[in-house]
């Protein structure tokens, strides 16, 4: 080993002065890219929630027009009575299908609140459970007015009251 020629095991050690072109041209090119695309989406008021409300009342006109048409689904009427064993059953299948990816499989909270607490934050009654599950709450909770029938609603309903 040499440290007058700076060779370390046959490998010649060169000290470079500049990083390569073409690295500061990426670099470069990655930096106005990024000014760019925080200056877009910093100042142009896009946000989130204005597409979703855009989503949202885009498939509510659509059922809307459905329902005019004479396409709309039926549900199951009010007048009848089910068992709450029975609605608590289904509630547990509407759950997992369309709650769990917020409120946790086991109901504890993730994205969303702990629906197992003694106490929810809109009130924890039937009607206000209702509520909440068909109007949606700000922060999240999407409405799920026109995606439910009344007996799958009723069940999500009983199904969260049991915890």
């Amino acid at each position: 080993m040499s440290d007058d020629n700076k060779e370390y095991d046959g490998i010649r050690y060169r000290v470079e002065e500049k990083s390569p072109l073409v690295f500061r041209v990426l670099y470069a090119v990655l930096v106005i890219w990024g000014v760019c695309f925080m200056g877009y989406f910093l100042f142009s008021g896009w946000s989130s929630h204005a597409e979703y409300a855009e989503i949202k009342k885009a498939k509510e006109a659509r059922l809307a027009a459905e329902k005019l048409k004479g396409g709309e689904a039926t549900a199951v009427s009010t007048g009848k009575e089910s068992k709450t064993t029975d609605l608590a059953a289904l509630g547990k299948e509407e759950f997992a299908k369309r709650c769990a990816s917020c409120h946790g499989a086991d109901a504890k909270g993730s994205i969303g609140p702990d629906l197992t607490g003694k106490k929810f934050k809109y009130g924890k009654s039937a009607p206000e459970v209702t509520r909440s599950i068909e109007e949606g709450r700000p922060g999240g909770m999407p409405s799920f007015k026109s995606e439910l029938s009344t007996e799958k609603l009723q069940g999500i309903v009983q199904y969260v009251l049991s915890l």
